[in-house]
């Protein structure tokens, strides 16, 4: 398993489209940090916590970036005696070590380039807000691996890219307001019950990195929350997908 990541990991670095998505997310980023940061580093702290749920959308081009033409090479590596399930899973894990480190240089380029070229006129509110932004990162990192996990199933079942690609977004963007309109169907118009909420968590993870649920929400229940609905996508996409691969036709 590990030469199979590892094999990979390599493809990927070999890839210019890699390095093109890299760039451009590290523009956007630059932007982001200008318009916001008002030449603060406390404000570029909070900035950061904010924007975490970009995680959720960038998923898909990581996966793209590590799925692109996997359908087409399966029956290579499947005649070469590796099992379906080392190919599965060495994917998956090769998608999710991508998108960690895509977020380490990402996020340090912009906390350390920030720290060296931004005020620094409150230095306790700095520290404060950077504490949040630890927090709430180590509640979105099971998050996006599990809708890593949701896109690597979709990438390696549905031949077409463009259908799942289209189908992932349209939920991201849409799947909310559909899901309130049954919540409010299913529970008499209250959407703002608990029971309401964990549905809302549970089919809608991205939300769980919003500020409607970072404020106030910044404790351990919290991260159980991030933990176990994103591990559980995390969990349910895999042994989905490697059902459907196990039972693929792969010619």
């Amino acid at each position: 398993m590990f030469n199979y990541v590892k094999a990979e990991l390599w493809k990927l670095t070999q890839r210019p489209a890699l390095f093109l998505t890299w760039g451009i997310l590290f523009l956007l980023m630059v932007v982001y940090s200008v318009l916001l940061s008002g030449r603060e580093y406390s404000n570029l702290v909070a900035a950061c916590t904010v924007v975490l749920v970009a995680g959720v959308l960038v998923a898909p081009l990581l996966v793209l970036l590590v799925d692109d033409g996997a359908p087409d090479t399966l029956k290579h590596e499947v005649a070469f005696g590796l099992s379906r399930t080392r190919i599965y899973l060495g994917k998956l894990i090769a998608v999710l070590l991508a998108g960690l480190a895509l977020c380490a240089i990402l996020l340090g380029a912009c906390l350390i380039g920030g720290w060296l070229l931004l005020n620094h006129s409150d230095p306790e509110q700095e520290w404060t807000n950077l504490v949040v932004l630890g927090f709430s990162l180590l509640g979105a990192v099971p998050i996006w691996c599990g809708m890593a996990g949701v896109c690597h199933m979709a990438a390696l079942a549905i031949r077409n890219t463009a259908v799942w690609i289209c189908g992932y977004y349209i939920y991201f963007f849409f799947g909310q307001p559909i899901l309130l309109v049954f919540v409010a169907i299913l529970f008499a118009g209250n959407t703002s019950s608990w029971t309401a909420t964990v549905a809302e968590a549970v089919f809608m993870p991205s939300l769980l990195l919003t500020p409607r649920f970072l404020s106030g929400w910044l404790t351990w229940t919290y991260q159980v929350w991030c933990w176990g609905v994103g591990l559980g996508w995390l969990a349910a996409s895999t042994a989905a997908g490697l059902a459907l691969l196990k039972r693929k036709d792969i010619r």
